[in-house]
Order: C-alpha cells, then sequence, then structure tokens
C-alpha cells in the first residue's frame, strides 16, 4: 500500500475569519445589519391582517404627491378613506416616501416598536372624549408606519392595536390651525 503525502494546506486567513475576537468591526456591522433585518421583518409581520386585492368600502379617491429628488417620473400614489366625514391615508414606507412633504392634517399618528422599528398594519379606533367612536381603521388600511388623520378641533382618545393584540391608547387634543404628531411606540 503506498502512502501519498500530500502538504496541508495552510488556512490562516480562513482560521482568522472564524475566530470572533478578530473580527472587529466586521462582526458588529453584522450583527446590527441582522438585527436591522431582524426588525424589519418583525414590523412586517404586524401586515399579516391586511388582505392584498380586497379594496376597503371607505376608499374614496388617491392622493398623489411627486418625488422631490425627480428621479422617478410617476408621482407616488395613496389610498385615501374616509368615514363619517373624516377623511385619513397611510404614508411612509421606504426612503421615497418619507422624503415626500405631505399635505397638511390635524394629526399624524407615527407606529414604532422599540426604538427604531417603524411598523405597518395597525388598526386604529378613535373616540371623542366622551366616548363617542369616530372611526375605526381596519390594518389593511394602514399600510405605512404614519397614518395621517383629517380630523377637526378637539380632544380624542387614540386607541393603536397590532395583529397579536397588544394595545396602546393616548388622549390626545388637537388645536385650531396645528399639527400634531403624536407616537404609538410598543415594547
Amino acid at each position: 500500500m503506498t502512502h501519498t503525502h500530500s502538504t496541508p494546506i495552510a488556512w490562516p486567513r480562513f482560521a482568522q475569519i472564524l475566530n470572533p475576537s478578530s473580527w472587529g468591526r466586521t462582526w458588529r456591522m453584522f450583527l446590527t445589519i441582522s438585527i436591522s433585518i431582524g426588525l424589519s421583518i418583525a414590523a412586517l409581520a404586524d401586515t399579516s391582517s391586511a388582505t392584498p386585492g380586497e379594496p376597503s368600502p371607505h376608499q374614496v379617491k388617491t392622493l398623489e404627491i411627486p418625488l422631490p429628488d425627480g428621479n422617478i417620473n410617476m408621482p407616488l400614489t395613496f389610498a385615501v378613506y374616509e368615514q363619517h366625514g373624516i377623511q385619513y391615508f397611510s404614508g411612509g414606507l421606504g426612503k421615497e416616501e418619507r422624503s415626500v412633504i405631505y399635505p397638511p392634517v390635524p394629526l399624524k399618528l407615527i407606529f414604532v416598536q422599540g426604538e427604531r422599528a417603524f411598523l405597518a398594519g395597525i388598526s386604529v379606533d378613535i373616540a371623542k372624549e366622551d366616548g363617542t367612536q369616530l372611526l375605526s381603521i381596519p390594518g389593511k388600511e394602514v399600510e405605512g408606519p404614519w397614518l395621517f388623520i383629517n380630523l377637526p378641533t378637539g380632544t380624542y382618545v387614540i386607541s393603536g392595536t397590532r395583529s397579536q393584540g397588544l394595545t396602546i391608547k393616548k388622549t390626545i387634543t388637537l388645536q385650531p390651525g396645528k399639527s400634531t404628531t403624536v407616537h404609538l411606540r410598543w415594547p
């Protein structure tokens, strides 16, 4: 029987890559990106209650807003919904939608998980201070993390509910001629 002697392959670079103590900045960047992707996936999970293709009976028109840099010739289009004479629409999904200038409205809700992850698919209920229900917005109408609502001046109780059932409530007061931004933040 003949034995062939092969020269061992030197894997110093490979061994260095496998050694976590030498990862340094690359490892931290990889970990940061992995966490960001995981949070983005968690944010998208809330849209599971939305049923694409089914038109909402609340949709009354569309809103077109051109992109500011003009790189894309087509404007962004948003569905505008209405209940009890109150119009609302959702936006803020992606860099392009966060860069446009939206028409002024009295109330902008922002849905967030933790410190940075935006959420979509949040169901929103809005009642007057006396408990009279004004709006019941289903999650499928909230396609982005921003919800713009044309509410009249007054005090309201806002309830936002994620698809898992966790609800956040806030009482807000809208002043005449002012726009109010409210963050609903889930842990």
